[in-house]
């Protein structure tokens, strides 16, 4: 966890000049824009357009979003750029068992992204109510939601990570795992519903179980509930993980030495 944070700290790293902007201040920024404009139409005292509160359990939903998706992405990228090049060689030497620094990844993105998450997650639902009571104003911290919240996203997050390890273990390519892992959030687990028995199979989907086990509502309606949701998500990515580290193990294995040339018998 050290030799990860020494490798991806500093002012040019990958964690400074991508995860902070699209992890942090990106959500920030539609989260309080989009709640800026909601309060200032809902003070227009206009019959043709109007503005719902909004609830405890809706408020922090593009850090769920945004957050822990980039937080597994840069676990990923780190995982998948170790596995290349110079990093290679160098995991290969420090680390005898390949599933160590592995491991130490999952635990070093996961963390981090799961305190960054619960401060942003305290932080948007201190801050809505007071900047914008008028839309936000039942929106609580300390009401079951919040509370539910501040400690289901940052599970959310740390499992997510796990997901994007294991499955830069699986492809290892940088550009291919990112392109994977962005499909499967954005793309596939909505558009899944468009396929026979959709809704069924969407049901079962890893990210949208994520989502709605941390207590974000969502229209679908997993057979396990709310917390077993979560459960399944985490469960997939365990798997994910291990799967990912075996086939690092599998890359790392030594291949069969080369046969040496057989020289012939007058040779000296």
């Amino acid at each position: 966890m050290h030799a990860e944070r020494v490798r991806t700290t500093g002012l040019r790293s990958f964690l400074i000049l991508c995860a902070l902007p699209a992890g942090v201040v990106l959500p920030l920024i539609i989260t309080f824009g989009i709640a800026a404009v909601a309060e200032r139409i809902s003070r227009l005292n206009s019959s043709a357009i109007s503005v719902s509160a909004a609830t405890s359990s809706n408020s922090v939903y593009w850090i769920i979003t945004f957050t822990a998706v980039v937080g597994a992405l840069a676990a990923a990228y780190a995982q998948a750029t170790s596995m290349r090049g110079p990093a290679r060689d160098v995991d290969r030497y420090l680390y005898p068992r390949s599933w160590t620094s592995a491991a130490a990844r999952w635990i070093y993105y996961g963390l981090l992204t799961a305190v960054v998450s619960a401060v942003l997650v305290a932080v948007v639902m201190s801050a809505l109510p007071v900047a914008f009571p008028t839309v936000y104003g039942d929106v609580a911290l300390t009401s079951p939601a919040g509370i539910r919240f501040l400690i289901t996203v940052p599970i959310y997050a740390f499992f997510a990570c796990g997901l994007g390890v294991g499955l830069a273990g699986l492809i290892g390519h940088p550009a291919g795992t990112l392109a994977i892992l962005l499909f499967w959030v954005f793309v596939m687990e909505d558009a899944i519903i468009f396929v026979p028995n959709g809704s069924k199979i969407q049901s079962f989907m890893p990210f949208l179980n994520g989502v709605w086990g941390t207590g974000q509502d969502l229209v679908i309606t997993p057979p396990w509930g709310v917390t077993g949701a979560l459960v399944w998500f985490g469960a997939i990515c365990a798997a994910v993980f291990v799967l990912g580290a075996a086939a690092v193990a599998l890359r790392r294995r030594p291949g069969r030495p080369a046969r040496s040339p057989r020289l012939p018998q007058n040779s000296r």
